[in-house]
């Protein structure tokens, strides 16, 4: 009975088997879905750009914080120029105040000149529109020689090679002679006058120059003497006074 049971199962698996097997055959033999074939390479930005290419995103807030701490654009304060407050030339004993002095327009022989003012003191005056001390340009100060406290009176006693010291409040600047002149001025045709005029004129390198008249109680010639410089030290008391 039993055995009768056994070989019955067997035939029916047999059955089974040969009834499933048409099924699994057009299961196992049917193409991948669509989906498991995709591949990579259909991905155009993957194969055909290179990575070097890829333009570099521009970021808003970059651009800010590249403004923000751009450095200030403002110009620097222009310095104020550097005046000379007393002259003091050793080798004639010459220790005077130097105030600035300022020019106007006169008529001489029928025409408008300049003329600059001279100090009603004994004190030189430095043209205000003549370079400051310590940079390129021509520093120019000027002194009567008779009247006024006399402050440029010895003043043609100077020789190549004397020194003639300008103080500030800050540094003292020393200038040694190269030159001096004495031109006809009192009388002189114009164009003589004008020529003469070109020694205050701006110039390219540093100097100075001291202008007063000559000789003592007399208007007639113009005394010119011109110095360059030779060192700049940093006052460390306040300029002698006498």
């Amino acid at each position: 009975m039993v055995q009768a049971f056994i070989w019955g199962g067997l035939l029916l698996l047999l059955v089974g088997g040969f009834l499933l097997y048409p099924y699994l055959g057009s299961r196992l033999d049917a193409p991948l879905p669509t989906a498991t074939k995709v591949s990579y390479a259909a991905s155009p930005t993957a194969t055909s750009v290179p990575i070097t290419d890829i333009p570099t995103p521009t970021s808003t807030l970059t651009s800010v914080l590249t403004f923000t701490l751009r450095p200030s654009l403002t110009p620097a304060p222009t310095p104020l120029p550097v005046i000379p407050k007393r002259i003091v030339i050793p080798a004639i004993a010459l220790n005077a105040p130097v105030v600035p002095v300022s020019w106007a327009m006169v008529e001489v022989d029928g025409q408008e000149q300049p003329m600059w003012d001279l100090p009603d003191t004994h004190a030189a005056g430095w043209h205000e529109t003549s370079a400051s001390l310590g940079v390129p340009g021509n520093t120019v100060l000027n002194g009567h020689n008779t009247s006024n406290g006399e402050v440029f009176r010895d003043l043609y006693k100077l020789e190549i090679g004397d020194e003639i010291v300008l103080h500030t409040n800050r540094a003292v600047y020393t200038y040694v002679v190269t030159e001096t002149l004495i031109l006809p001025e009192a009388g002189q045709p114009l164009e003589v006058r004008i020529e003469n005029a070109h020694y205050i004129q701006p110039t390219e390198d540093e100097r100075l120059t001291l202008v007063t008249c000559h000789p003592y109680g007399s208007l007639r010639n113009r005394l010119i003497v011109i110095a360059r410089p030779v060192r700049r030290s940093t006052l460390m008391v306040p300029y002698p006074e006498r």
